[in-house]
């Protein structure tokens, strides 16, 4: 299991001292698009010092924010970083001259046509791969000859399953990459999610905050743990298999 130094301190210490902290969302703050029960005490302990990390590649942050709210978690939207709207904003300030074919939620397309990028059905130049419950054989058969014929491939995160309620696995990105995967064994694609520092960076940029005064509370050894460690940044697990049992372990 990936371990960051923690210096010898506590969870909480860990908590309570650092300037940033960076909570995964599905398995930490909500489960299934339900809020854990501990989720607003969490974060009024940690006092708007927080961002939510997540690989999430179905909605956007403000969408999120609207459903969260909901069920009673309010959160400021500017402080959730989603890895499949930030793969929309990454293409947007990269490749808005590129024709790329995006698999994905009908939201993230939404989210992608808003930045007026150049989406196409078949063929193009990118390959943006996110979670599309609406995946048929036709789309992937078209993502595999883009990608045959040269297309890159750009992938919102490697996950093959999220927490949804119960702990019961709920299919993610990365079990779509993986049929990309045996179709076409040698693509190598960008990832952007977890844990690739893409996202660590971001959050780390826009709220001033340099990764060894910050700290990531994930469930997900692969994703959070490797992900922090990879910036040199704390990381504290969360749930089975883990020390702690949830969030609520980390505040008093």
């Amino acid at each position: 299991m990936p371990k960051t130094s923690t210096g010898g301190a506590a969870p909480r210490e860990i908590v309570a001292r650092a300037g940033l902290v960076l909570v995964d969302l599905d398995g930490c703050l909500a489960f299934g698009g339900v809020p854990h029960p501990d989720a607003s005490r969490f974060l009024r302990a940690i006092d708007g010092r927080y961002v939510v990390l997540s690989n999430n590649s179905s909605t956007t942050p403000d969408a999120l924010a609207r459903d969260l709210a909901g069920y009673g978690l309010v959160l400021d939207p500017r402080r959730i970083l989603l890895a499949g709207a930030a793969m929309i904003e990454m293409l947007a300030e990269e490749s808005q001259s590129k024709f790329i074919q995006l698999i994905a939620s009908d939201e993230i397309v939404a989210y992608a046509r808003a930045r007026e990028l150049r989406l196409i059905d078949a063929g193009g130049d990118i390959v943006a791969l996110a979670r599309d419950t609406g995946l048929t054989y036709a789309k992937l058969a078209r993502a595999v000859a883009a990608l045959a014929a040269g297309a890159k491939l750009v992938v919102s995160n490697p996950d093959l399953t999220h927490p949804g309620m119960g702990r019961v696995p709920v299919p993610e990105t990365g079990a779509l990459l993986a049929a990309l995967r045996a179709c076409l064994p040698d693509i190598d694609p960008r990832i952007v999610g977890k844990p690739a520092p893409i996202l660590f960076r971001r959050a780390l940029a826009r709220f001033g905050v340099d990764a060894a005064q910050a700290v990531m509370i994930g469930d997900n050894a692969a994703t959070d743990g490797e992900g922090a460690r990879g910036m040199g940044m704390n990381a504290l697990l969360v749930g089975p298999g883990h020390a702690l049992a949830g969030i609520g372990d980390l505040v008093a």
